[in-house]
């Protein structure tokens, strides 16, 4: 093979994943966006400790099976209660791994909740958070880290039937510019949420919300999603999201399907009809994402949905 067309070839493969990898990073936090389903501190701070019990949960991400090299993202989400349930804590963790890439992000959360008559309970919280991101200079032809802060708020409510919150997640963020030039734009959505849980049968339990984003100079998102559980052992569930509240927005549909396998441990499947941090990507014929679940609630006081 010529010298030169291999060049070529190295060059295109190069530009392609260095084209790949910005659109993955600069949508990182979207990553986290779409588990809000299963994850509602992905979305509000304020959900932290709401549960009382200590919950971790672990998930694997994979883009483009077929594809070497191909992203995958790890992430995972803790959070519980202390002072007798008042002060609710939480973190999260997230690697986005791409060949020789990857960007990395942490968050901690802190919630005060209050008590309301029928035990319903409203909370506050607040989240900070780093994320470090691989910066390639073409002048040095050098690969960089940066590390940029974030800071949110929300506002959670939750009854025996109704659950809602207000959340800004990154309404203090940070971009990264290289020679006058913005790599990762900043994108502060607003999020408004609201649902209801009835009893559809005995022990058939509906779980019916819809999420409304809103991001300066976009489009209004909007995400309508539905989720049953069958004798808190099974559970399945189907999301529309139009206008995602990533740098990218996009419309797709998620699928998921949960499994209770033992008290403290559940298992569960997401599947995303696209994928949310590069939906243009065109080089791969496999735009949808598969991602596992795995929680661990030792000591777990109640089942949650």
């Amino acid at each position: 093979m010529p010298i030169s067309f291999r060049s070529r070839v190295f060059f295109l493969v190069i530009t392609s994943l260095l084209s790949c990898l910005s659109l993955s990073t600069q949508a990182q936090r979207e990553v986290l966006y779409s588990q809000y389903l299963v994850n509602p501190l992905s979305i509000n701070p304020a959900y932290a400790g709401m549960r009382e019990s200590f919950h971790l949960s672990a998930f694997l991400r994979r883009k483009w099976i077929s594809v070497r090299y191909a992203p995958v993202t790890q992430s995972v989400s803790g959070d519980g209660s202390i002072a007798n349930g008042r002060v609710g804590l939480g973190f999260q963790a997230l690697n986005d791994r791409m060949g020789i890439f990857a960007a990395t992000g942490v968050y901690g959360s802190v919630a005060y909740r209050f008590n309301l008559p029928a035990l319903a309970r409203l909370s506050i919280g607040v989240q900070g958070g780093l994320n470090v991101l691989p910066v390639y200079d073409f002048t040095s032809a050098s690969s960089l880290n940066r590390a940029v802060g974030s800071f949110g708020v929300g506002v959670y409510y939750k009854s025996e039937t109704f659950f809602g919150g207000i959340s800004a997640p990154e309404l203090v963020s940070q971009g990264v510019n290289l020679a006058g030039r913005s790599l990762y734009p900043t994108v502060r959505p607003v999020m408004v949420q609201a649902g209801t849980k009835f009893e559809i049968d005995e022990g058939t339990v509906l779980i019916p919300s819809v999420l409304v984003s809103k991001i300066a100079d976009r489009p209004l998102g909007i995400d309508v999603s539905a989720r049953i559980w069958f004798a808190e052992e099974f559970g399945l569930g189907l999301s529309y999201r139009r206008n995602s509240p990533g740098v990218i927005q996009t419309n797709y549909l998620q699928a998921l399907a949960e499994y209770q396998l033992t008290k403290a441990i559940r298992i569960g499947y997401l599947f995303n009809s696209k994928t949310p941090e590069s939906p243009g990507s065109t080089l791969y014929d496999q735009n949808s994402v598969h991602e596992i679940m795995f929680r661990f609630a030792p000591g777990v006081l109640q089942f949650s949905y």
